[in-house]
């Protein structure tokens, strides 16, 4: 049963990964070849749950491997992500949906 729900968790990871990366690339090619559209750089804090090393890396490759943003930094406890977003409205949501994204599915592998 274990095996299986994390070949669950990887299949969504990678398919929410890969739907990130054409819709990030189409945002940030807007915002390159608009010059006229104003854009709303951040520096998003993201708590999360996950305990393991390797599961905060690959937290910190999903964000900088979407096009837009980049992990600046992981908090010596490795309770934060400290990401570069290229343009956001709001953080918070920026926050809540990278969670929903990403950092579930990897629990999800932690487990």
């Amino acid at each position: 049963m274990i095996a299986l729900r994390r070949a669950r968790a990887v299949l969504m990871l990678v398919a929410v990964f890969l739907w990130d990366l054409v819709v990030a690339s189409l945002g940030v090619a807007r915002i390159v070849l608009s010059p006229r559209i104003g854009t709303s750089p951040a520096i998003i804090v993201v708590p999360t749950e996950l305990e393991r090393p390797w599961a905060v890396a690959l937290a910190a490759y999903f964000a900088s491997l979407t096009p837009g943003s980049t992990c600046l930094h992981v908090s010596d406890d490795r309770r934060l992500l400290y990401i570069h977003v290229l343009h956001t409205p709001d953080a918070a949501e920026w926050a809540a949906r990278f969670k929903r994204h990403f950092v579930r599915w990897i629990r999800e592998l932690e487990a």
